[in-house]
């Protein structure tokens, strides 16, 4: 029997027993108990898409079924057929930890290692110690393009995704801050965003894509640009000029308002704090976006709790995921709801971690390199230098008295500066010898170790006092200020319309690459 946690139970339980009694079209302004009954019945209807044998969730577009799936409350440690059988989390793990997704290069898709963060995270796995050779985070900085500051190809959606993908990762900010950049310079005149970047003259007066600039927004916030910032908001009130006055959805660059479009605006909402059944988000006919989503919730048959594409006459598996993550109040992927301890790996073990490297503001190289678990800094750095993805990620560097003192030629300019370390979430500290354990990812940047900042203290030498100003004295280094705290909080693939071929301005390009397990598949994808 599957099973869900226990803060949507009673409503989905109450769902099954009322789905015929729910009218064909939801009430303006939906209430709260009309959203968690339609939650329960979405959580209900995607849920029975799992395989029983295998734990997986079948279908086009799985993986963020999976992230609408923990949004709307479902454990994917709990979901399972019956107590002998695999959970979808048992099944995730067995897929993502494959030697498959341990390319070395990385080969796949740039939006594959984005979507498996997304999906490893809400389904309570560690994408960085998935295995000893699958650490998604580092396969994702290894497709880093350093002339850009995009992953992979410079499109807007890989970078929007990737940006969603990393703010769940143990990344500094400050690493993500070229990826923002990009993500800025490609913003188009009406505010909102295209999924291919804007790098032609006069693109960015072409129109929008509203699905791609909810996912653009939530890109934003979750990494902590506030609702004000002129991107931003700029987005936002174009995004708001696309409400549907009958219906509350989304106006779709390529035709009516539909699930896909409509979900992936709320789900930015979502991200940014905003309100989507607020004065400003209703319609003259009192309609929101969480009205027109519930209206396209199927009442009966097989399908039932699923939501149609642009109207509730059939389930669509796609489109149900977007509408249930919207509608949970979810962004892009969600919070788990329990977490698994990572696998042990001993010392020694040749793993990949993620070196984000802060060479001066804005200047960040990041990488893909293996190293033995346990080695200390020094050797990590040194198997960057000789093997990185992208290459050139570490040039150069030198120790003294067991301290970082230049990497990549760049060294302190002052007495009061320093190469400081922060592996995963931890405390900055002074870049030396540590060891880098399993998984760890390795942030180095040139910090401010004067005292008086909110970072770990420096150890005090023999004869050193206290000072008044809060530094060690003569004898001891005094403690340094912290790096920025940690990052806060993927799209379709497929054709954007049901029905509809390609807009105008697009093109279809296809990849072969091994499957998973064995043989061959072709991915294609309409831009």
């Amino acid at each position: 029997m599957r099973s869900v946690s226990v803060r949507r139970a009673v409503a989905l339980c109450a769902s099954l027993l009322t789905l015929a009694a729910l009218p064909a079209t939801a009430a303006a302004t939906s209430s709260p108990a009309e959203i968690d009954d339609a939650v329960g019945l979405g959580a209900a209807y995607i849920s029975s898409q799992q395989n029983p044998t295998t734990g997986a969730i079948e279908g086009f577009g799985n993986e963020q079924a999976i992230t609408a799936l923990v949004a709307a409350g479902v454990d994917a440690a709990d979901l399972r057929a019956s107590a002998e059988a695999p959970s979808l989390q048992d099944f995730l793990l067995g897929e993502y930890g494959s030697p498959a997704w341990g390319d070395d290069p990385p080969q796949g898709l740039v939006t594959e290692y984005e979507q498996a963060i997304l999906t490893a995270h809400a389904a309570g796995l560690d994408p960085a110690r998935l295995s000893a050779i699958s650490n998604q985070p580092a396969q994702l900085a290894g497709l880093w393009n350093p002339a850009t500051g995009s992953f992979g190809e410079p499109t807007s959606n890989n970078t929007v995704f990737g940006l969603l993908a990393m703010e769940k990762a143990p990344l500094p900010r400050w690493a993500l801050t070229p990826a923002l950049s990009f993500l800025r310079r490609n913003q188009h005149d009406d505010g909102g965003w295209t999924y291919l970047a804007s790098l032609t003259p006069g693109a960015k007066a072409e129109p929008s894509e509203e699905d791609m600039t909810g996912a653009a927004i939530a890109a934003l916030c979750g990494a902590g640009v506030p609702t004000y910032d002129p991107a931003v908001s700029a987005a936002l009130e174009y995004l708001n000029g696309r409400l549907a006055d009958a219906s509350g959805g989304i106006e779709y660059l390529w035709g009516p308002p539909n699930a896909d479009a409509t979900g992936w605006v709320l789900s930015g909402l979502n991200a940014c704090g905003v309100d989507p059944q607020s004065p400003a988000w209703t319609t003259s006919t009192d309609k929101t976006p969480i009205d027109f989503l519930l209206s396209l919730q199927v009442q009966s048959g097989a399908g039932a709790g699923g939501f149609g594409y642009e109207d509730a006459g059939a389930a669509n598996f796609y489109a149900s995921q977007d509408a249930l993550r919207a509608i949970a109040g979810a962004a892009f992927t969600a919070e788990p709801r329990s977490v698994r301890i990572p696998p042990t790996v001993d010392a020694g073990t040749p793993v990949p971690h993620l070196l984000a490297i802060e060479l001066a503001p804005g200047n960040v190289r990041m990488c893909k390199v293996t190293a033995p678990a346990g080695a200390s800094l020094a050797e990590v750095l040194t198997a960057a230098e000789d093997t990185s993805y992208p290459q050139g990620c570490v040039t150069s560097f030198e120790l003294a008295d067991g301290h970082l003192q230049s990497l990549d030629g760049v060294e302190p300019e002052n007495a009061d500066e320093a190469w400081t370390l922060r592996l995963d979430r931890g405390a900055t500290t002074l870049a030396g010898e540590q060891p880098v354990g399993f998984g760890d990812m390795v942030s180095l940047r040139l910090g401010n170790v004067s005292g008086g900042g909110s970072g770990p203290v420096g150890p005090t030498g023999p004869a050193g006092t206290p000072g008044t100003d809060g530094a060690t004295g003569p004898g001891g280094p005094a403690g340094f200020a912290g790096a920025a705290g940690p990052a806060g909080p993927r799209g379709p693939r497929g054709e954007r319309g049901r029905k509809g071929a390609p807009g105008r301005n697009a093109g279809i390009g296809c990849r072969a690459k091994r499957h998973r397990r064995g043989g061959r598949r072709i991915r294609c994808t309409v831009r």
